[in-house]
């Protein structure tokens, strides 16, 4: 068996996420670590389409990429896995734990870039997150040297095709218009984004003079504004205001973001094409083609991917 299961991660009601050690034939000789999100196969149809919408994403450097599925037997049950890299720097949360939630200005630019570059990728291929949050984001330290860290977009297991029904997701991350109104779209992904890098910059979410009760952030979603950051760059206040316009129709999108003074290329020190081409280069650790974990890869037809 190439693979084994070394770890408990964490899981839900829709499966379990393990670490995983692949040993990489033909010598077996050099492990590597990868994340394995598994399920009973009747229960696996949101892993199911986890895996198709990453398969679409597979050439975007900033989203968590897809190694392959598989089926293992596992305690008489037949189980799907879903195989994804591992991300040695855990998740953007665990980062701003560290820090005690203050990421510096241009460090937070870099790392909206580098959220905005996925997302962008997301909407293009026609699909909405739906469920942008600092758990949702993985970290991977860079080889540069440079002492940042790559971001990749992961979980989408709430993901959706552009114009279907959608998940309302985090609260603390949702817009106005998801909740109030059902509409999950693009520019929903946009506002937690903005969301997110306020959190950085600030050391707390936006809405933090909710005090974690639910009703009051509803009450004051409805009226009120998050609150921008204190002590950060104009370039900055401007960017989350862009994020925070409550007419979805109006607020700005990843594109016209990325051009953006607070993330522009030009106005950021950290950022450079030097610096991206390097990013670039060994995305796929594993190679382009899929691997295989335990026994027989998965067919669409198996796992009955229209039920949960």
């Amino acid at each position: 068996m190439p693979c084994e299961k070394l770890e408990l991660l964490g899981g839900g009601a829709h499966g379990i996420v393990f670490l995983s050690q692949y040993y990489n034939p033909p010598t077996f000789s050099v492990p590597m670590k990868l994340t394995v999100k598994s399920s009973k196969v009747e229960f696996s149809g949101s892993l199911w389409r986890e895996a198709q919408i990453l398969r679409k994403l597979q050439r975007c450097p900033y989203i968590i990429q897809c190694l392959g599925e598989d089926t293992s037997i596992e305690h008489g049950n037949t189980v799907y896995n879903l195989l994804l890299e591992y991300a040695l720097g855990g998740t953007l949360k665990r980062l701003m734990n560290s820090r005690e939630g203050f990421i510096p200005g241009d460090e937070a630019s870099l790392y909206a870039y580098q959220l905005l570059k996925g997302i962008l990728e997301v909407h293009r291929h026609g699909f909405v997150h739906c469920d942008l949050k600092p758990n949702n984001i993985l970290i991977f330290p860079c080889r540069c040297g440079c002492g940042f860290n790559k971001l990749k977009i992961g979980d989408f297991r709430l993901s959706k095709v552009a114009g279907e029904g959608g998940h309302q997701g985090a609260l603390l991350y949702t817009s106005p218009e998801s909740l109030f109104c059902g509409m999950h779209e693009a520019p929903k992904d946009i506002w937690a984004i903005g969301c997110m890098v306020a959190e950085m910059m600030a050391g707390e979410s936006p809405w933090r003079f909710c005090n974690g009760d639910d009703d009051k952030l509803v009450q004051d979603m409805a009226s009120k504004q998050p609150q921008i950051p204190t002590g950060i760059s104009d370039h900055a206040k401007d960017f989350l205001m862009k994020c925070f316009e409550r007419n979805p129709n109006v607020r700005w999108t990843a594109d016209k973001l990325l051009n953006h003074p607070f993330v522009a290329n030009t106005h950021n020190p950290l950022l450079c094409q030097r610096w991206e081409d390097h990013q670039a280069l060994g995305n796929r650790p594993f190679g382009t083609s899929s691997i295989g974990l335990f026994s027989t890869p998965i067919s669409p037809c198996t796992c009955t991917c229209g039920k949960e």
